[in-house]
């Protein structure tokens, strides 16, 4: 991968990238960066050393190699960026646009133009699932799933951001908003979890303990989309209800007339049968209901 080299110099003088106050970022520091007249992030990862760093350098090269085949909805990380020679992050572009939680979580915006975007997110991974089934590309999931990992441009079009985290290849899991401990997940065998055993050399333990809790699979990915509709709908995260609350949850939006094909995809990320992709049932949601 092509390297950026610039100077500490350099690096004191980069402004910080305003984010929306609803985003919360753990993993960098972001900069706004232009590089050769395009504007862009630099993206300063916290940890910058050991089996975590490499993991994330394999992960941004692997990006990279499959470009081609990726969703052009993906916003890859196109660079490394090192200060005085050090390795200290990657480059991307800037997206000019609105996140999409900050959309979901407006209410002057109407309620067919948040569905529509939604729906955008199950056809990404209906692109992803093709992508997997029909490439030499057979192991890539967006894992960290969640509203605010995407990015509306200006043509209405969304792009997929934070991919450094995504699964790819055979790199290990990143850590995943929705991808937890949690009852859910623990509810079904067919959430595939990592082994984080403690190892008696440090830096593998300190490794396997800030890695994802899941390993991600289509199962995953529909799960933290499900997540994500069912947080729109509740105003609130449904990721931390109990079994007992998600299924009163449920009763709740058979009573208000929620499609029924559209609740058994919510209630199948509990069932130890496959999830399925609620993204043609989305339409049925009216203002009511909402």
């Amino acid at each position: 991968m092509d390297i950026i080299n610039i100077s500490k110099k350099k690096f004191n003088s980069l402004t910080s990238l305003e984010l929306d106050k609803e985003i919360v970022n753990t993993e960098a520091l972001i900069y706004n960066f232009d590089y050769r007249g395009q504007k862009g992030i630099f993206k300063n990862f916290h940890r910058l050393n050991g089996s975590l760093f490499a993991n994330k350098l394999f992960t941004i090269e692997m990006l990279n190699h499959y470009k081609e085949l990726l969703p052009k909805s993906f916003v890859v990380p196109e660079k490394i960026i090192s200060v005085n020679g050090k390795m200290m992050g990657c480059f991307e572009k800037y997206i000019e646009g609105n996140n999409l939680l900050s959309i979901l979580n407006d209410p002057k915006i109407e309620l067919s133009v948040k569905i529509f975007f939604l729906r955008q997110i199950g056809q990404i991974l209906e692109e992803l699932k093709y992508i997997r089934m029909n490439t030499d590309l057979k192991d890539v999931f967006i894992n960290d799933l969640h509203a605010g990992n995407f990015i509306v441009n200006d043509k209405l079009e969304l792009r997929v951001i934070d991919l450094d985290s995504c699964k790819i290849c055979d790199n290990k899991p990143f850590p995943s908003k929705y991808l937890l401990p949690n009852k859910m997940l623990q509810f079904s065998n067919k959430y595939k979890f990592f082994d984080k055993k403690e190892d008696s050399d440090k830096e593998e333990y300190e490794y396997r303990r800030e890695l994802g809790y899941i390993v991600s699979d289509e199962n995953s990915d529909l799960y933290c989309y499900i997540i994500t509709i069912m947080n729109f709908l509740y105003k609130d995260d449904v990721n931390k209800l109990t079994i007992d609350e998600f299924y009163r949850y449920l009763i709740y939006l058979v009573s208000i007339g929620i499609d029924q094909n559209l609740i058994n995809s919510f209630e199948r990320i509990l069932l130890n049968c496959e999830n399925i992709n609620p993204v043609d049932y989305l339409a049925t949601l009216t203002y009511e209901q909402v």
